[in-house]
């Protein structure tokens, strides 16, 4: 009976703490820029699909700015793999990079949709598509 008392407290207490691990990396400031760029992104599909460019314009300048505030920041996997020094400078450098190329996709994005150019508008959402992807597999932390 003791034995499953010990049991029960230990899967709760890891239960506790992996919560509390998880909660940390939701916490920071670039993981609040990346749910509201994930939620205008949703949106922004939407409505070049349906060639709503005005509102698509505004959208993107949104994520625009999200994404340069976002380039300040420091993702929580840095933190995780206790990296620091000259590691922890080129990694941040090379997320810069992917910030930077996702900022250029968007601006290419920005002027399709001025031209109210639906093809190219498409091909630059598939461009912002692969550097989120490539931006997650090297960057995202698993919380």
């Amino acid at each position: 009976m003791l034995s499953k008392k010990v049991l029960v407290t230990s899967v709760l207490m890891t239960a506790s703490f992996s919560s509390l691990a998880h909660a940390s990396c939701d916490d920071t400031a670039l993981h609040e820029h990346m749910e509201t760029i994930k939620t205008e992104m949703k949106s922004l599909a939407f409505e070049v699909k349906k060639e709503d460019y005005a509102a698509a314009d505004v959208r993107i300048d949104k994520i625009i700015a999200e994404l340069k505030d976002a380039r300040n920041e420091k993702p929580y996997l840095f933190t995780e793999e206790g990296l620091s020094g000259d590691e922890l400078a080129k990694r941040q450098a090379d997320y810069q990079s992917v910030i930077d190329d996702t900022v250029t996709a968007f601006m290419a994005l920005d002027k399709a949709v001025s031209e109210e150019n639906a093809d190219s508008a498409k091909t630059a959402l598939g461009e912002i598509g692969n550097l989120r992807k490539k931006g997650h597999r090297a960057f995202k932390a698993d919380c």
